[in-house]
């Protein structure tokens, strides 16, 4: 179970979710009706997640996702917004904000989206015990964590750098992201396989499943990778679906 500060200018939003939350086993540690309360609210409760609306007075949620994480860098964020503030929850995301939940919501929303960013934090927490644990305690030899994806909004077109390291409650919130990408309109998606070696037929599986539901919701959808294996093993998967990969992300024109 975790702790939870909740952010929202409705005072009825914020009845709604203490109410789906603290039946979950939550424990609410704080409320927050713009985002200059939400920054204080924050480093007097340190919660283990928040929720924050996008649109509020004083200081937007955007903004205060900049502050929180300025300050607070392993912060966990879960945006709640509109449909039509979508583009608005990507900027909040390319700023730290973990995943994102769309008006309405549903107890079943807002529990689902919560256990995904806790099971983020447990198997990021794991993998950093386990690299603590395989470099023997040699100081002064660690190098700075990758990443095992990331999502850039380059002039209008989604880059989603994908990597072998990516596990399951990383897929599941690409997945998410891919879900919530299908109202963008133009929409122009580009899947980039950053490390090219390591990745599992399930993962290409994944990947696939991405690139047909950007092709479905109208966008186009471009694959970049430098293996020549994974290359081959993709066109096998699908020929059609994998029919031009392009090596380099500055050959992409969409």
């Amino acid at each position: 179970m975790a702790t939870i500060l909740i952010v929202d200018d409705s005072i009825l939003m914020r009845r709604n979710l203490r109410m789906m939350l603290t039946e979950a086993g939550h424990e609410i540690v704080g409320e927050a009706s713009n985002g200059i309360e939400a920054y204080k609210e924050y480093v007097k409760t340190m919660p283990d997640i928040v929720t924050m609306d996008i649109t509020m007075p004083v200081m937007s949620g955007i903004d205060a996702v900049k502050k929180i994480i300025a300050s607070y860098p392993e912060a966990n964020i879960v945006m709640i917004s509109a449909l039509d503030q979508r583009s608005m929850v990507f900027d909040a995301i390319q700023n730290g904000a973990k995943h994102y939940i769309l008006k309405p919501i549903t107890a079943e929303k807002v529990l689902h989206t919560i256990n995904e960013v806790l099971h983020q934090e447990t198997a990021a927490e794991e993998a950093a015990a386990g690299r603590d644990s395989s470099a023997g305690g040699a100081a002064g030899t660690t190098a700075p964590a990758v990443p095992p994806f990331e999502i850039t909004n380059k002039n209008g077109v989604f880059v989603v750098a994908l990597r072998p390291s990516i596990g399951p409650a990383e897929w599941d919130a690409i997945g998410g992201a891919v879900a919530g990408f299908q109202y963008i309109k133009p929409l122009k998606v580009v899947f980039h396989f950053a490390e090219p070696e390591g990745f599992d037929d399930e993962a290409l599986s994944r990947v696939a499943g991405f690139v047909k539901l950007v092709l479905n919701a109208g966008g186009a959808a471009r694959t970049v990778s430098a293996g020549k294996v994974l290359n081959a093993r993709l066109k096998t998967l699908d020929p059609d679906l994998f029919s031009t990969i392009y090596t380099e992300l500055s050959q992409i024109v969409i």
